[in-house]
């Protein structure tokens, strides 16, 4: 009964690793301006990113570097006072593959406000950004090729 027990335990285990093995990060960086400071972001507008390096899968490239993602926003919120920062969800992703079909990925990326001074240059006036917080929450603004976020989907 016991050999069983640890067998089961075993393959259990093991098809669990298989599993995990097949989820592939994808590494995206904005290709465009993102800002929430404008009122310009909405429930289902399209924002533009790139794939930061080459995807393998089993040896195999699946997808380029620099080849084009476009994420949809699936939920936005303003920010507000005392630490409500402004948030952008996005849970669907299409970009081309190596053989040029478009493949879909549907995959969550939260962009918050407060999560972005992060990727921001080591300033002195960062300070203030992050002492301005106790006030009024943080705007999302990511300039292109100059702030450096870096996301990640999950290709199955």
């Amino acid at each position: 009964m016991k050999k069983i027990l640890i067998l089961l335990l075993m393959l259990l285990i093991s098809g669990q690793t298989v599993f995990a093995a097949q989820k592939t990060p994808i590494k995206i960086v904005p290709a465009e301006n993102i800002s929430t400071c404008y009122d310009e972001i909405q429930t289902g507008d399209k924002l533009l990113f790139q794939v930061k390096n080459d995807v393998y899968v089993d040896k195999q490239l699946i997808f380029k570097k620099g080849a084009n993602v476009i994420g949809y926003v699936n939920f936005f919120c303003e920010n507000g006072w005392g630490y409500d920062n402004a948030e952008i969800t996005l849970n669907k992703f299409q970009l081309r593959n190596n053989e040029g079909k478009i493949v879909t990925i549907n995959s969550e990326v939260t962009i918050n406000g407060f999560e972005m001074l992060k990727t921001k240059g080591a300033r002195f006036a960062q300070f203030f950004n992050y002492i301005g917080v106790v006030f009024r929450g943080k705007e999302i603004d990511i300039k292109h090729g100059v702030d450096n976020p870096e996301f990640v989907i999950w290709y199955y």
